[in-house]
């Protein structure tokens, strides 16, 4: 099948990514691609458990990623692909797993972050990443929720503006 939506979201699976997304794209398989959730055993299982009921939940590390998600599209299983920052969207890029969207869903509010959108706060090195990514070829899109106003990260970026 494919790649249904690469998504990059500092949750990563929760209501927003369960009820909306998943029921919207419904993904045979929700891919957690996280360093630290792939090597702590019960993290692995909380979001392996918190998928709806008809999808498949794997967590795997961002270096390893890239061959695993492969396997996964030669097997004929559609993917949702959840990653928890820009850089590790832009680490698996670089590993050879390339797609041409990256949706930005929620990145919130911490010491340091400019807010760009209500659910998108970035740093600079969140901003250099993100950059690196669009240099690269990759559409930036903002959307926290199926239905809302996309809104396209790569006018923000870089000019100190805010996308509202």
């Amino acid at each position: 099948m494919s790649v249904l939506l690469v998504r990059v979201d500092d949750r990563l699976i929760h209501g927003q990514v369960t009820q909306g997304w998943g029921s919207l794209l419904q993904p045979d398989r929700m891919v957690v691609v996280n360093d630290e959730v792939a090597s702590t055993p019960w993290e692995r299982e909380l979001y392996e458990a918190s998928a709806p009921e008809g999808t498949a939940v794997t967590v795997i590390a961002v270096d390893t990623a890239a061959g695993t998600l492969a396997e996964r599209i030669e097997r004929g299983e559609s993917l949702f692909v959840l990653l928890a920052s820009p850089a590790d969207a832009l680490r698996l890029y670089r590993s050879g797993f390339e797609y041409g969207t990256l949706n930005v869903g929620g990145l919130h509010h911490r010491e340091g972050r400019r807010r760009i959108l209500p659910y998108v706060f970035l740093d600079e090195a969140d901003e250099e990443a993100f950059r690196a990514l669009a240099r690269e070829g990759v559409h930036l899109e903002c959307a926290d929720v199926p239905g809302c106003e996309r809104k396209d990260l790569q006018e923000w970026l870089g000019n100190g503006a805010s996308a509202t």
